[in-house]
């Protein structure tokens, strides 16, 4: 049976700070200068420092069009549930901020226009990832048209490509292409890059770097010895890492390290 606490527990949190940021927006005095104040307008984003509109933005919606927000936590709740479940909580919660905010910067190539507010470039940003995984996946396009989700997302781009060319509306076409691109982005590259990052993560485990200290006690033969041998090999580690070196240093330097007074 459908409850408010079957939806996944991050899709529940954006859904409901987004539905009662609206609320309110509704309300006469404060509405206004809620929206005024939150919504991204890319002159003062940049040039005044306030960087925190490309976050609150995503979270604000027409407070005189109900179906903007009906549409765009419609869209949330319909392709979030998968998304969450096959990422997890926090993964989700983070792509989706991460998406609204780089959609949002999109926008910086119309430097004048107005205030951009909604939730729809992290949505088609999760709308593209959900295409990828799931291409064959039907859905209704303007909730008319049986669509395959990969379909339906390339109209999309279209439509946007054209109304971000032809300037016509109030729709920020650019943030929705900016939502498009990131989520491909996102599907394509994100294996590789935590990939490379997983790896170099076990390199270092795996391949500590001893430093070796001289004693005081040390002999001036052995000073030589380090600043001849050691030294040349611990400015390579610092350069290149533990991977640049030869055999031949690596058994120099763990033979140093093994020496009394080196451990």
């Amino acid at each position: 049976m459908f409850s408010y606490y079957s939806i996944p527990k991050g899709l529940r949190y954006l859904l409901t700070i987004t539905v009662a940021v609206w609320i309110v927006q509704l309300v006469p005095g404060i509405g206004p200068y809620i929206t005024d104040s939150f919504s991204l307008v890319p002159r003062y984003s940049i040039e005044r420092l306030q960087i925190w509109r490309f976050v609150t933005y995503i979270f604000l919606h027409d407070p005189h069009s109900p179906a903007h927000i009906l549409f765009n936590m419609l869209a949330l709740w319909m392709f979030g549930i998968e998304l969450e479940e096959l990422w997890g909580t926090k993964r989700f919660v983070r792509f989706y901020l991460i998406s609204g905010v780089c959609a949002g910067f999109f926008s910086l190539l119309f430097w004048n226009s107005a205030s951009i507010i909604g939730a729809s470039g992290a949505i088609l940003a999760l709308l593209t990832v959900y295409a990828c995984y799931f291409p064959d996946r039907s859905i209704l396009m303007f909730f008319i048209f049986p669509l395959p989700v990969r379909a339906a997302v390339i109209v999309i781009g279209l439509i946007s490509l054209w109304g971000a060319w032809s300037g016509t509306g109030n729709i920020a076409y650019i943030t929705h292409l900016g939502g498009i691109a990131v989520g491909f982005f996102y599907f394509k590259y994100y294996p590789t890059i935590v990939s490379q990052l997983n790896r170099r993560k076990e390199r270092v485990k795996k391949s500590p770097v001893i430093l070796p200290f001289r004693p005081k006690s040390e002999p001036a033969h052995d000073n030589g010895y380090f600043e001849e041998k050691i030294d040349p090999i611990l400015k390579k580690i610092s350069k290149n890492g533990m991977d640049s070196l030869t055999d031949k240093e690596k058994k120099i330097l763990e033979t140093f390290s093994k020496k009394p007074g080196n451990e």
